[in-house]
């Protein structure tokens, strides 16, 4: 039997649930997901990423190994990836998290927050009507459809800076 050599970018194990991550491992992978961001938006190089954020090269590869390919001597990021990413939305008048696969779906949830935010910031109304009747789907493919309603928008903004004051003036208890 021949042994098969394996280029450093070629295996990558699947996540498939963030929620079933140890602590420390979630913040390794979403470390790792900041250096592939500092990557692809700065242009950064991987050492320089990883040395940013303060996480070793080889743990970035680790976690996001399916998002880097090798290009010369070097790793770059790929320009679509489909890892998973736990990412906030608003539906039925309620702040959810989701968790959702790829880069391609986590910009849209980020457009979909820079809409909110120009709802709720600017009084810009019209900003939502690219996501009306709009929906997403999860990593295990439910739908989940963005609030768009801007008496529920304002509603869920005021109930999260309440807790956001509860939560940190109170010492967390």
């Amino acid at each position: 039997m021949k042994n098969k050599k394996r280029t450093p970018l070629s295996f990558s194990k699947r996540i498939g649930n963030l929620d079933k991550l140890s602590p420390k491992r979630l913040a390794k992978y979403e470390d790792s997901l900041e250096v592939l961001r500092l990557m692809k938006q700065d242009k950064m190089s991987l050492t320089k990423a990883s040395k940013t954020v303060q996480v070793s090269p080889s743990t970035v590869k680790r976690n996001v190994r399916s998002a880097l390919q090798k290009k010369g001597n070097r790793i770059v990021p790929k320009k679509n990836d489909n890892l998973l990413r736990k990412m906030r939305i608003y539906e039925n008048g309620k702040e959810v998290w989701i968790q959702v696969r790829g880069n391609k779906k986590a910009a849209t949830i980020a457009r979909y927050h820079g809409a909110t935010g120009k709802l709720l910031t600017q009084g810009q109304a019209d900003a939502m009507r690219t996501f009306e009747n709009q929906f997403i789907k999860d990593s295990k493919g439910k739908k989940h459809k963005f609030e768009t309603s801007t008496k529920k928008l304002r509603d869920i903004a005021e109930r999260r800076e309440e807790t956001e004051f509860f939560t940190v003036y109170t010492g967390g208890n």
